[in-house]
């Protein structure tokens, strides 16, 4: 696509989408987001989480009373309970650690392990402990899961690990994360039987096998399902990020979708979307997904790039 068709298809998108009523109403009454159940964990969740890495930590890492400040905002102000953080996000443990300790009850706090080794995830669960001052986690994922892991190592390494935690009370669920492969979840949700899953869902993703195979299995076990990565190809292309989470908000079987979280602005505009939230219909997340594909033609998300790290700063 030229760059003049681009910016003419840009336009009409923006136009298309406030059209369509993907764009939340201002001054709703209701600031807090709405709440849905985390699987078969019992938590309510909001329907908008708060993602915990390189943008937050970018955003905050030297201004912690503005860190204090804004995850307090989050919480008390628009009900956003939901906090994903994990050992690969630099100091973000620690960051979060004065929220916390304030208001631990109230949040439904998860982190991961890269780690595939029994004492290898054991040694991350206790650093997660002990950086953010508490002492259980809601879940603790088992991080970016690969076609290329060892299932049957992990079986007598970090999930045994997890089994044993969560039957201890110090993580009350686990779970996997990944990236780039729907098929090593299904193969990992039929082999451990996860409480929790966190994986990408784009609206340019639309009918691929996130949607069509894996979303399917995790509601039939009734396992609850983290939606990521819904802004950043957005941001690639352009449009309009607080409208991106709303597709997979519209997805059955998704609990919650965690966004980056970098400033107070985002934050708001993030939250009034998920207050004022009402499901995309089909024709609307067809459409959706239709000018995302259109806008990203030629480029490769991030986290399908050789080498991604989730959550780190590059």
């Amino acid at each position: 696509m030229q760059r003049t068709d681009r910016r003419d298809f840009l336009r009409a998108a923006a136009a298309g989408v406030a059209a369509a009523g993907l764009v939340g109403a201002a001054g709703a009454a209701d600031p807090k987001v709405q709440r849905r159940t985390l699987g078969s964990t019992g938590f309510e969740v909001g329907i908008l989480g708060l993602g915990l890495g390189s943008q937050f930590v970018a955003g905050f890492k030297d201004k912690p009373e503005e860190c204090l400040a804004v995850l307090e905002r989050a919480l008390e102000v628009h009900g956003i309970n939901y906090w994903d953080t994990a050992n690969g996000y630099g100091l973000s443990q620690q960051m979060i650690a004065p929220a916390v300790k304030k208001h631990r009850e109230q949040i439904i706090l998860v982190s991961k392990s890269g780690q595939r080794t029994y004492d290898g995830f054991k040694r991350e669960l206790d650093k997660t402990l002990r950086e953010t001052g508490t002492d259980h986690l809601q879940c603790f994922f088992m991080h970016d899961l690969k076609p290329a892991d060892n299932l049957d190592a992990m079986e007598t390494g970090c999930v045994k690990a997890a089994r044993e935690a969560r039957d201890q009370g110090v993580i009350q669920n686990y779970g996997f994360t990944g990236h780039t492969s729907a098929a090593v979840l299904c193969e990992a949700i039929r082999r451990f039987s996860p409480d929790l899953v966190l994986t990408v869902f784009p609206a340019s993703g639309r009918g691929k096998d996130y949607e069509t195979q894996l979303l399917p299995l995790a509601r039939e076990k009734k396992i609850g399902v983290v939606a990521m990565k819904t802004v950043r190809q957005a941001q690639q292309a352009g449009l309009q990020g607080s409208d991106m989470p709303r597709y997979a908000m519209s997805l059955e079987g998704i609990s919650t979708v965690i966004v980056g979280l970098d400033s107070v602005a985002h934050l708001d505009q993030n939250a009034q979307m998920a207050a004022n939230f009402t499901p995309l219909n089909a024709a609307q997340m067809a459409s959706l997904a239709d000018r995302l594909r259109i806008a990203t033609e030629g480029m490769t998300p991030p986290w399908q790039t050789p080498g991604y790290q989730d959550g780190r700063l590059v």
